[in-house]
């Protein structure tokens, strides 16, 4: 199939596996001028590594992969593995490009979307992202530039979405317990009875061993290494990793509230729900990133104001002006859990301090009112 040129960017296109086949209009669609491509598909290649080879990225940003792993069922073995090698693919290969993977369990279409500069272009089909659906399969399907038509669908697809920007920690996890459950159940694929929901279990933010979560405001950055509201870095990510100090940090747990605050600025940088434990990093990440060495320990943190963390500088929340306000409308009322009333445990340094809850909720009203 020829690709589509400017003088038919707006014609609609039969794409089949009978006169050519899916993969080759794939091909085609992921121009070189292709920043950012998403693929909707609920079934992935078993050999992921080798189809996603078929392609090429020279200029692409960004991928959303929207897929399913549905609970109780055979792919919760399968899925995750997939994802991994998916994951490892691009790490591997293209570490500059920014892999999103998401779940929408209810997903049947499959889609395929090629972002540009200038335009945007969509294969809607019957075939799935693997080898038989791409090529062997009879399936069809239609290419079309129609913005309107685009825009829409990926708003649908993008709302509809289950769990967003699933992180590598949490894919690796679930691995694990897909290694655990091949391990007490041998006989599973004789009979496919999958009794366990192995997403839900890794993403989820709640905790019920912690029904009373604990508030802590958590500094980013370090003096050698400021964060400036010059800079405007974006903290915006749904999913971040807090590192703590060389000293293994005691007291925080899963579903724990953590509030961000830049060393340098001193403004707060957005607040997270901590979704993991606390695990340490590699002796290859520390060589590969020196400032790990200082911040080995870290917890997996879902981002409560992905908004406000892309424009925190706009709002310049600094923390040291809030806990005056707090303490002036609020004089018997400690900010930190040991009765303190000033964050003086951060300038000196800390990678945390306890603070109380109703200080904690002043903060985060302050941060969702912006």
């Amino acid at each position: 199939m020829v690709r589509p040129n400017k003088i038919t960017m707006n014609k609609t296109t039969i794409i089949s596996n009978i006169s050519t086949n899916h993969l080759e209009a794939l091909r085609n669609l992921f121009t070189p001028d292709t920043i950012r491509i998403v693929i909707v598909s609920p079934f992935l290649a078993s050999q992921i590594k080798s189809l996603l080879s078929e392609f090429k990225y020279s200029d692409i940003t960004q991928i959303d992969l929207i897929t399913t792993c549905k609970p109780n069922d055979p792919e919760q073995l399968t899925k995750p593995n997939i994802l991994k090698e998916t994951c490892d693919f691009f790490q591997q290969n293209y570490p500059k490009i920014n892999l999103k993977i998401h779940l929408n369990n209810k997903l049947h279409g499959k889609l395929y979307f090629a972002i540009r500069p200038e335009n945007k272009a969509m294969i809607l089909s019957s075939a799935n992202f693997t080898r038989n659906g791409l090529i062997n399969n009879h399936e069809w399907g239609v290419e079309t530039y129609d913005k309107d038509i685009i825009d829409d669908t990926l708003d649908e697809i993008f709302n509809t979405i289950e769990k967003a920007e699933l992180t590598y920690n949490q894919i690796v996890k679930a691995c694990s317990f897909v290694d655990q459950y091949n391990r007490m159940n041998p006989e599973w694929q004789k009979k496919p009875n999958i009794i366990c929901d192995i997403m839900e279990t890794i993403y989820s933010d709640e905790n019920i061993k912690n029904p009373n979560p604990q508030y802590f405001l958590k500094p980013i950055g370090h003096k050698d290494s400021p964060i400036k509201i010059s800079d405007k870095r974006d903290f915006s990510a749904l999913h971040q990793n807090l590192h703590f100090s060389k000293k293994k940090p005691k007291g925080v747990r899963k579903g724990d509230i953590l509030i961000t605050t830049a060393i340098g600025a001193g403004s707060l940088l957005s607040y997270f729900t901590v979704i993991g434990g606390l695990e340490c990093v590699s002796e290859d990440e520390k060589k590969e990133d020196t400032w790990k060495e200082r911040w080995p320990y870290f917890m997996e943190g879902r981002n409560q104001s992905v908004a406000f963390g892309e424009k925190w500088w706009k709002y310049n929340l600094r923390r040291q002006d809030l806990v005056e306000e707090f303490t002036e409308l609020y004089p018997n009322v400690p900010v930190t859990s040991a009765g303190g009333y000033t964050l003086n445990t951060i300038n000196r340094g800390a990678d945390k301090v306890r603070i109380t809850k109703e200080f904690a909720e002043f903060l985060i009203d302050k941060i969702n009112s912006q």
